[in-house]
Protein backbone atom coordinates (compact mmCIF):
# COMPACT_ATOMS: atom_id res chain seq x y z
CA UNK A 1 0.00 0.00 0.00
CA UNK A 2 1.42 3.38 -0.97
CA UNK A 3 2.03 5.93 1.74
CA UNK A 4 -0.17 9.03 1.82
CA UNK A 5 1.11 12.18 0.19
CA UNK A 6 2.41 14.98 2.35
CA UNK A 7 1.30 18.58 2.03
CA UNK A 8 3.48 21.68 2.40
CA UNK A 9 3.06 21.65 6.20
CA UNK A 10 4.32 18.08 6.50
CA UNK A 11 0.92 16.58 7.35
CA UNK A 12 -0.86 13.73 5.63
CA UNK A 13 -2.45 15.11 2.52
CA UNK A 14 -5.60 12.93 2.78
CA UNK A 15 -5.26 11.84 -0.81
CA UNK A 16 -4.24 15.19 -2.20
CA UNK A 17 -1.14 15.04 -4.37
CA UNK A 18 1.61 17.55 -3.71
CA UNK A 19 3.52 18.41 -6.88
CA UNK A 20 7.25 17.96 -6.99
CA UNK A 21 9.47 20.99 -7.34
CA UNK A 22 9.32 22.18 -10.91
CA UNK A 23 12.21 22.45 -13.30
CA UNK A 24 12.28 26.20 -14.03
CA UNK A 25 14.51 26.00 -17.10
CA UNK A 26 11.70 26.27 -19.69
CA UNK A 27 10.35 29.47 -18.13
CA UNK A 28 13.65 30.91 -16.88
CA UNK A 29 16.15 30.99 -19.75
CA UNK A 30 18.60 32.78 -17.46
CA UNK A 31 19.45 29.44 -15.83
CA UNK A 32 20.35 27.93 -19.18
CA UNK A 33 22.32 31.02 -20.11
CA UNK A 34 24.46 30.83 -16.96
CA UNK A 35 25.00 27.08 -17.42
CA UNK A 36 26.40 27.75 -20.89
CA UNK A 37 28.42 30.66 -19.48
CA UNK A 38 30.17 28.25 -17.08
CA UNK A 39 30.79 25.83 -19.94
CA UNK A 40 32.45 28.41 -22.19
CA UNK A 41 34.33 30.01 -19.31
CA UNK A 42 35.81 26.62 -18.45
CA UNK A 43 37.06 26.43 -22.03
CA UNK A 44 38.50 29.96 -21.74
CA UNK A 45 40.44 28.83 -18.66
CA UNK A 46 41.84 25.91 -20.64
CA UNK A 47 42.80 28.25 -23.49
CA UNK A 48 44.60 30.47 -20.95
CA UNK A 49 47.04 27.64 -20.19
CA UNK A 50 48.55 28.27 -23.64
CA UNK A 51 49.28 31.93 -22.84
CA UNK A 52 52.91 32.97 -23.11
CA UNK A 53 53.35 36.12 -21.05
CA UNK A 54 55.28 37.01 -17.91
CA UNK A 55 52.14 38.75 -16.67
CA UNK A 56 48.60 37.43 -16.43
CA UNK A 57 47.59 34.24 -18.23
CA UNK A 58 44.42 35.09 -20.15
CA UNK A 59 42.20 33.00 -22.39
CA UNK A 60 39.22 34.09 -24.47
CA UNK A 61 36.47 32.31 -26.35
CA UNK A 62 34.24 33.93 -28.96
CA UNK A 63 30.81 32.31 -29.36
CA UNK A 64 28.08 32.95 -31.92
CA UNK A 65 24.75 31.10 -32.09
CA UNK A 66 25.99 28.92 -29.22
CA UNK A 67 28.97 27.74 -31.29
CA UNK A 68 32.62 28.58 -30.72
CA UNK A 69 33.94 30.55 -33.69
CA UNK A 70 37.42 31.32 -32.31
CA UNK A 71 39.67 31.29 -29.26
CA UNK A 72 42.64 33.38 -28.21
CA UNK A 73 45.32 33.69 -25.56
CA UNK A 74 47.77 36.48 -24.80
CA UNK A 75 51.26 36.47 -26.23
CA UNK A 76 53.51 38.14 -28.80
CA UNK A 77 52.49 38.28 -32.49
CA UNK A 78 52.65 35.05 -34.47
CA UNK A 79 56.21 34.08 -35.36
CA UNK A 80 57.77 36.63 -32.97
CA UNK A 81 59.97 35.81 -29.97
CA UNK A 82 57.77 34.72 -27.07
CA UNK A 83 57.25 37.04 -24.12
CA UNK A 84 58.79 34.55 -21.67
CA UNK A 85 61.85 34.39 -23.91
CA UNK A 86 62.36 38.14 -23.70
CA UNK A 87 60.29 39.17 -26.71
CA UNK A 88 58.49 42.03 -24.94
CA UNK A 89 60.60 44.77 -23.30
CA UNK A 90 57.67 46.14 -21.30
CA UNK A 91 56.73 42.78 -19.78
CA UNK A 92 60.37 41.84 -19.12
CA UNK A 93 61.11 45.13 -17.37
CA UNK A 94 58.01 44.85 -15.19
CA UNK A 95 59.03 41.32 -14.18
CA UNK A 96 62.55 42.53 -13.35
CA UNK A 97 61.17 45.37 -11.22
CA UNK A 98 58.96 42.97 -9.28
CA UNK A 99 61.99 40.73 -8.70
CA UNK A 100 64.04 43.70 -7.46
CA UNK A 101 66.58 43.37 -10.30
CA UNK A 102 66.53 47.07 -11.14
CA UNK A 103 70.02 47.16 -12.66
CA UNK A 104 68.82 44.89 -15.48
CA UNK A 105 65.87 47.10 -16.45
CA UNK A 106 66.22 48.37 -20.03
CA UNK A 107 63.58 51.12 -20.17
CA UNK A 108 64.00 53.22 -17.04
CA UNK A 109 60.83 55.26 -17.62
CA UNK A 110 58.66 52.22 -16.96
CA UNK A 111 57.37 52.10 -13.40
CA UNK A 112 55.19 49.88 -11.22
CA UNK A 113 52.35 52.39 -11.02
CA UNK A 114 51.30 52.70 -14.66
CA UNK A 115 50.63 49.57 -16.73
CA UNK A 116 52.06 51.04 -19.99
CA UNK A 117 49.89 48.75 -22.12
CA UNK A 118 50.60 50.93 -25.15
CA UNK A 119 54.25 49.77 -25.01
CA UNK A 120 53.41 46.07 -24.67
CA UNK A 121 53.76 44.06 -27.89
CA UNK A 122 51.80 41.10 -26.51
CA UNK A 123 48.43 40.68 -28.22
CA UNK A 124 45.66 40.30 -25.68
CA UNK A 125 43.58 37.13 -25.60
CA UNK A 126 40.33 38.92 -26.47
CA UNK A 127 41.95 40.71 -29.40
CA UNK A 128 43.48 37.45 -30.61
CA UNK A 129 40.06 35.77 -30.57
CA UNK A 130 38.46 38.62 -32.54
CA UNK A 131 41.35 38.83 -35.03
CA UNK A 132 41.42 35.06 -35.52
CA UNK A 133 37.72 35.08 -36.34
CA UNK A 134 38.22 37.89 -38.85
CA UNK A 135 41.17 36.11 -40.43
CA UNK A 136 39.05 33.00 -40.92
CA UNK A 137 36.17 35.01 -42.37
CA UNK A 138 33.84 34.40 -39.41
CA UNK A 139 31.17 36.97 -38.58
CA UNK A 140 31.47 38.40 -35.07
CA UNK A 141 28.20 40.36 -35.04
CA UNK A 142 25.98 39.42 -32.08
CA UNK A 143 28.67 37.17 -30.60
CA UNK A 144 29.54 36.63 -26.94
CA UNK A 145 33.09 37.07 -25.68
CA UNK A 146 34.24 35.03 -22.68
CA UNK A 147 37.50 35.83 -20.86
CA UNK A 148 38.92 34.79 -17.52
CA UNK A 149 39.84 38.42 -16.77
CA UNK A 150 37.81 41.58 -17.23
CA UNK A 151 38.83 43.04 -20.61
CA UNK A 152 41.03 46.13 -20.74
CA UNK A 153 40.12 49.43 -22.41
CA UNK A 154 41.47 48.38 -25.80
CA UNK A 155 39.75 45.00 -25.83
CA UNK A 156 36.38 46.53 -24.91
CA UNK A 157 36.77 49.05 -27.76
CA UNK A 158 37.71 46.30 -30.20
CA UNK A 159 34.79 44.14 -29.05
CA UNK A 160 32.42 47.04 -29.66
CA UNK A 161 33.83 47.66 -33.13
CA UNK A 162 33.61 43.96 -33.98
CA UNK A 163 29.92 43.88 -33.08
CA UNK A 164 30.30 41.73 -29.96
CA UNK A 165 26.94 41.80 -28.20
CA UNK A 166 27.87 40.37 -24.79
CA UNK A 167 30.97 40.09 -22.61
CA UNK A 168 31.33 37.68 -19.67
CA UNK A 169 34.43 37.63 -17.48
CA UNK A 170 35.55 35.60 -14.47
CA UNK A 171 37.89 37.84 -12.51
CA UNK A 172 37.86 41.59 -12.07
CA UNK A 173 40.67 43.77 -13.38
CA UNK A 174 41.21 47.49 -12.92
CA UNK A 175 43.33 49.45 -15.38
CA UNK A 176 43.70 52.39 -13.02
CA UNK A 177 42.13 53.53 -9.72
CA UNK A 178 41.86 57.04 -11.15
CA UNK A 179 38.11 57.90 -10.86
CA UNK A 180 37.90 59.59 -14.26
CA UNK A 181 39.36 56.51 -16.01
CA UNK A 182 37.13 54.15 -14.03
CA UNK A 183 34.15 56.25 -15.14
CA UNK A 184 35.32 56.23 -18.77
CA UNK A 185 35.64 52.45 -18.70
CA UNK A 186 32.15 52.11 -17.24
CA UNK A 187 30.79 54.30 -20.05
CA UNK A 188 32.31 51.90 -22.59
CA UNK A 189 30.81 48.92 -20.77
CA UNK A 190 27.42 50.63 -20.58
CA UNK A 191 27.59 51.33 -24.31
CA UNK A 192 28.06 47.62 -24.93
CA UNK A 193 25.29 46.67 -22.47
CA UNK A 194 22.68 48.65 -24.44
CA UNK A 195 20.44 48.85 -21.39
CA UNK A 196 20.83 45.19 -20.40
CA UNK A 197 23.25 44.69 -17.50
CA UNK A 198 23.74 41.04 -18.47
CA UNK A 199 25.42 42.05 -21.70
CA UNK A 200 28.54 42.99 -19.77
CA UNK A 201 28.85 41.05 -16.55
CA UNK A 202 30.95 38.89 -14.32
CA UNK A 203 30.20 35.18 -14.48
CA UNK A 204 27.10 34.52 -12.33
CA UNK A 205 26.95 31.72 -9.80
CA UNK A 206 24.69 28.78 -10.55
CA UNK A 207 23.74 28.00 -6.96
CA UNK A 208 21.75 31.17 -6.47
CA UNK A 209 19.68 30.56 -9.59
CA UNK A 210 18.69 26.96 -8.88
CA UNK A 211 18.15 27.26 -5.11
CA UNK A 212 14.68 26.04 -4.11
CA UNK A 213 14.10 24.22 -7.38
CA UNK A 214 14.49 20.67 -8.59
CA UNK A 215 17.24 21.79 -10.95
CA UNK A 216 20.69 20.44 -10.17
CA UNK A 217 23.82 22.44 -10.78
CA UNK A 218 25.39 21.32 -14.03
CA UNK A 219 29.03 20.73 -14.70
CA UNK A 220 31.25 22.48 -15.35
CA UNK A 221 30.53 24.43 -12.17
CA UNK A 222 32.83 27.38 -11.39
CA UNK A 223 30.94 28.60 -8.30
CA UNK A 224 33.73 27.52 -5.93
CA UNK A 225 36.34 29.18 -8.12
CA UNK A 226 34.34 32.41 -7.96
CA UNK A 227 34.26 32.08 -4.17
CA UNK A 228 38.05 31.61 -4.00
CA UNK A 229 38.63 34.59 -6.29
CA UNK A 230 36.50 36.76 -4.00
CA UNK A 231 38.38 35.59 -0.90
CA UNK A 232 41.73 36.40 -2.51
CA UNK A 233 40.44 39.79 -3.67
CA UNK A 234 39.42 40.67 -0.09
CA UNK A 235 42.86 39.64 1.17
CA UNK A 236 44.57 41.84 -1.43
CA UNK A 237 42.29 44.77 -0.61
CA UNK A 238 43.05 44.43 3.11
CA UNK A 239 46.78 44.21 2.39
CA UNK A 240 46.64 47.31 0.18
CA UNK A 241 44.71 49.20 2.85
CA UNK A 242 47.31 48.32 5.50
CA UNK A 243 50.06 49.48 3.14
CA UNK A 244 48.29 52.80 2.58
CA UNK A 245 47.88 53.26 6.32
CA UNK A 246 51.60 52.57 6.87
CA UNK A 247 52.55 55.02 4.13
CA UNK A 248 50.25 57.67 5.57
CA UNK A 249 51.65 57.11 9.05
CA UNK A 250 55.23 57.28 7.79
CA UNK A 251 54.44 60.47 5.90
CA UNK A 252 52.90 62.06 8.98
CA UNK A 253 55.94 61.13 11.08
CA UNK A 254 58.25 62.63 8.47
CA UNK A 255 56.26 65.87 8.43
CA UNK A 256 56.49 66.11 12.20
CA UNK A 257 60.27 65.72 12.06
CA UNK A 258 60.51 68.50 9.50
CA UNK A 259 58.74 71.00 11.74
CA UNK A 260 61.36 73.01 13.63
CA UNK A 261 60.91 73.37 17.36
CA UNK A 262 60.11 76.84 18.61
CA UNK A 263 63.07 78.55 20.18
CA UNK A 264 62.28 80.33 23.43
CA UNK A 265 63.71 83.79 23.70
CA UNK A 266 66.55 84.11 26.17
CA UNK A 267 66.18 86.11 29.35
Amino acid sequence: MSSPSVDAEGKAGRGREVPALADPRPSLPRIGQVEWDHYYMKIALTVATRANCTGAQVGAVLVRDNRIISTGFNGTPQGFVNCRDGGCVRCRDRALRKAGRLTEVVYSELDDVEKHLDLCICVHAEANAILSAARAGMRTDDSTLYANYKPCFSCVKEALQAGVARVVYLEDWVHSPEPSLVHQYELLAEHLRRGNERNFERLARQRGLVAGTSTAIREPDLDEQLDMIDVEAKKRAAKDERARERDASAGASSDEKDIPTQVKPSG
